[in-house]
């Protein structure tokens, strides 16, 4: 060809810096087929762990339902229902990690990385689909980490269906509760409602030297529109006579007294439920309350991990997508899959265990529910960077 005629080829850019571009053909194709990976892979998990639920509370369930056919067909299906709320919640995360470690390697073997590596495209465009994948599911877990499992456990509890129906049981008062309140030390049975009721209550006043100054017994108290007020019904008061301290004298009862009791309804409501079995809002309310000996340190830890497992999807996408990176344009070694899966398996066993020491009290509520997903999130950066100086290879 002429001089004039004479095209020079394009060259090959495969610095870490050089332009991204716009999402195209294959990004589409790697967003809809990772978020196809995770779907499967949260599916075989439910199956897995509905069969396992099954042949413990099927008898249970259906006996719930009477003889005829279509109720033991509906009721079921709500059990199933409310049962897939909850298990896909805590099985969310982890489904993320192997769906989208298992489409990375499917990529790979199939060469579809190895035509990006080879193409001049900058690797870190395959971080942008498993970008908007890990947002995604975010998303989700959010909203099933603040509304949607404590509605459906709460549901079952009420309607005594399966293992939260046996284990938080709501319509039987609790009996023998002792709750401090400020001053006041409380004896009651618990009506959880709502609305939350202190049946045969003992209401103990004290004094700085904790001695009792004052008795208010009563066969139910309520809570008022008031913060902070409980109604009494018919109560009987005693308080301690100055002139003679041994000595408690009897007040005239009444038909109902108004008596400050700083004690939130919504903690009688929850009590002896875990915290991430409470809605958002009120678990927040009940955190704000401060109420003595009922708001512990689940319940503070709770508020943290729902914000960090937010972005607990994302870091799962991020790290499982670390493999293409280090396979580059070959096939991944038996090192690379073995330490890729390692890293997920770790960061889900390390959730668990920094929420649980969280709870012990042996971390503060940020720390517990932040560190794992921080440090993961870090980490990707640097495997890229190790990546990188590997020019990344083809």
């Amino acid at each position: 060809m002429s001089g004039s005629g004479r095209t020079t080829p394009p060259r090959r850019r495969r610095g870490l810096f050089h332009p991204l571009g716009v999402p195209g053909i294959m990004a589409r194709q790697d967003f809809l087929g990772q978020t196809l990976f995770v779907v499967v892979v949260q599916v075989i998990l439910l199956l897995i762990a509905i069969s396992i639920d099954l042949a413990r509370y099927f008898d249970q369930v259906m006996s719930m339902a009477g003889a005829e056919t279509p109720a033991r067909v509906m009721i079921l299906a709500r059990y199933l229902g409310l049962r897939i709320i909850d298990m896909v919640t805590r099985l969310l995360p982890i489904a993320v990690f192997v769906g989208i470690l298992s489409f990375e390697i499917w990529s790979i073997l199939t060469r579809r990385r190895a035509i990006q590596w080879i193409s001049g495209r900058n690797p870190l465009r395959v971080l942008g689909p498993t970008l908007g994948v890990g947002v995604m599911f975010g998303a989700l877990q959010w909203g099933l980490e603040t509304e949607w499992r404590p509605q459906a456990v709460l549901t079952q509890a009420a309607e005594r269906l399966g293992g939260y129906g046996e284990r938080y049981e709501r319509s039987r008062p609790r009996k023998d509760v002792w709750i401090f309140a400020g001053e006041r030390l409380i004896h009651s049975q618990v009506r959880f409602g709502p609305p939350s009721e202190l049946i045969d209550v003992d209401l103990y006043r004290l004094d700085d030297k904790g001695r009792v100054r004052e008795v208010v017994r009563s066969a139910r108290a309520e809570p008022t529109p008031a913060a902070g007020l409980w109604r009494f019904h018919a109560p009987t008061r005693w308080v301690r006579d100055p002139e003679r301290p041994a000595e408690m004298r009897v007040t005239p009862s009444s038909i109902e007294a108004l008596v400050p009791v700083p004690l939130d309804p919504l903690v009688v409501t929850y009590l002896g439920l875990p915290a991430k079995y409470i809605p958002d809002d009120d678990l927040q309310t009940i955190v704000a309350s401060h109420t003595s000996t009922l708001v512990t340190a689940d319940h503070r830890v709770g508020i943290e991990v729902r914000r960090a497992n937010t972005l607990l999807p994302l870091a799962m996408a991020l790290l499982a997508t670390s493999v293409s990176f280090f396979a580059g344009a070959r096939r991944p070694g038996v090192g690379v899959l073995i330490l890729c899966s390692l890293a997920g398996y770790a960061l889900h066993v390390a959730a668990r265990v920094f929420v649980a020491a969280g709870e012990l009290e042996g971390l503060s509520p940020v720390v517990a529910a932040w560190a794992p997903v921080t440090v993961a999130l870090a980490a990707v950066p640097l495997l890229v960077g190790v990546a990188a100086l590997r020019h990344w290879r083809a």
